[in-house]
């Protein structure tokens, strides 16, 4: 298994995985009328990569072994 390729698999799958709810697709925040833009992106991040923090990294850990042991394959195959 290529732990590099697992590792980069699994930030992007995971990444990926967050986008919908860091672009507000699903949820609404209410925001107070003093909140800056900085405070409204800080918050979008931090709840889009910590919601569904449990099935997005048991997902992204499947598919990063998943693709690891694909690459892993297809090298030990053009070795032959």
């Amino acid at each position: 298994m290529n732990f590099k390729v697992f590792i980069i698999t699994f930030i992007l799958v995971y990444l990926l995985l967050s986008l919908p709810t860091i672009l507000g697709i699903g949820y609404v925040i209410d925001w107070v009328p003093e909140a800056t833009i900085p405070q409204k992106f800080k918050e979008y991040v931090a709840d889009g990569l910590l919601n569904n923090f449990l099935i997005k990294t048991i997902s992204s850990f499947i598919v990063g072994i998943i693709v690891s042991l694909v690459f892993t394959g297809r090298r030990q195959q053009n070795s032959i």
